[in-house]
């Protein structure tokens, strides 16, 4: 069963297919990072990690994730364009972020001040 493999952290066959179907299949492993997966899954498809996104379902998975006990993933690819405006969103996010807890450090202080 798929959670004895998890569980022995052996390797297991993971489908990774597209919008014409399935493109690879491919020996994973459950502790795997998404990136690692996705850097393996471009080279095996011939074009940049960058330009890759994986799908679970309808639910786009994020570079930290682990590979887990899915046994097939969705693989989009995008544009160059769309590669640019998601990079530039999440650059702004994380600086949005990293503002707010600057704010709140500064106020923070002047409290304890």
């Amino acid at each position: 069963t798929m959670s004895a493999l998890v569980a022995s952290g052996s390797d297991f066959s993971l489908r990774i297919v597209g919008i014409s179907g399935e493109v690879c299949c491919l020996s994973v492993q459950p502790a795997w990072r998404l990136s690692k997966l996705r850097r393996l899954v471009a080279r095996t498809l011939a074009f940049p990690a960058a330009e890759l996104t994986l799908l679970d379902g309808d639910t786009e998975l994020k570079d930290h994730n682990a590979v887990g006990e899915r046994q097939q993933l969705t693989a989009v690819r995008l544009s160059p364009s769309a590669v640019y405006r998601k990079a530039k969103e999440n650059m702004e996010f994380t600086g949005a972020l990293a503002l707010q807890r600057a704010k709140q450090l500064a106020s923070e202080a002047t409290l304890q001040g």
